[in-house]
């Protein structure tokens, strides 16, 4: 009788059944994401209008990889979201051409706050190489390399809209002058289960980011919107 009462109470309060949690979670995410760019650049002084339509990036993408990963235990979680493109931002045939490798490692910790709803802190390093070829002398060969750090700050909701799926949002605002002006990330998503532990994850996720530093010929600007879907696979176990 005090075993079928306690099972009652988790049923009916889920922040208790949360409380029960005792043993280590674990999370895994490979995904891709189809994106377009657009915004400016500076490269050694020189501006650029960055304008990219996902079909440009796929085809000028050179290699990409995109994942995640995520250990929890009671009312904590720690992740870590590992971003790389090494992409051609124009057309071969521009007469003006950019390779840009682009790297984010994006550390973070989650606290749990209430059901399906956690607060998160952490940081992200950006590390971006801007390099133009051009039959302009003055521009051909052209690189800059930049890398930065950036406090965030943010929240995450994930809850169930039926037994089998679930919908999800991740948001965080950073930089606040410490390295970009501003950085914001938005990634709603949809979870659907396709087996145990395992869900199908599609959205949209949207990334803009203002960073500036030097003067001159030394002046690296990446003022940009990158926006796009995105796919995924996610194990828990």
């Amino acid at each position: 009788m005090r075993r079928a009462l306690l099972v009652a109470v988790l049923l009916a309060n889920p922040a208790a059944a949360h409380a029960q949690e005792s043993g280590w979670r674990f999370l895994v995410q490979p995904y891709l994401l189809l994106p377009s760019m657009d915004g400016k650049a500076a490269v050694a002084g020189i501006d650029a209008n960055v304008d990219v339509g996902a079909r440009d990036i796929v085809s000028n993408l050179n290699i990409g990889f995109l994942g995640y990963v995520e250990a929890g235990k009671g009312d904590l979680s720690f992740g870590v979201d590992v971003n790389y493109m090494n992409l051609d931002a124009n057309p071969d045939d521009a007469r003006v051409s950019a390779n840009v490798s682009q790297t984010a490692v994006q550390p973070i910790l989650f606290y749990r706050v209430a059901d399906y709803f956690e607060l998160m802190g952490g940081l992200r390093y950006n590390r971006i190489n801007l390099g133009l070829s051009s039959d302009i002398a003055a521009i051909d060969g052209r690189e800059q390399t930049k890398d930065w750090v950036d406090p965030i700050l943010g929240f995450r909701f994930n809850g169930p809209l039926s037994k089998t799926t679930s919908f999800g949002v991740l948001a965080n605002v950073g930089g606040f002058g410490v390295g970009s002006d501003i950085a914001v990330q938005v990634r709603p998503m949809l979870n659907f289960a396709v087996g145990s532990g395992i869900t199908l994850d599609a959205g949209y996720q949207f990334v803009y980011m203002d960073y500036e530093t030097g003067t001159g010929t030394n002046r690296f600007a990446y003022d940009v919107l990158t926006t796009g879907p995105i796919l995924g696979l996610t194990f828990r176990f």
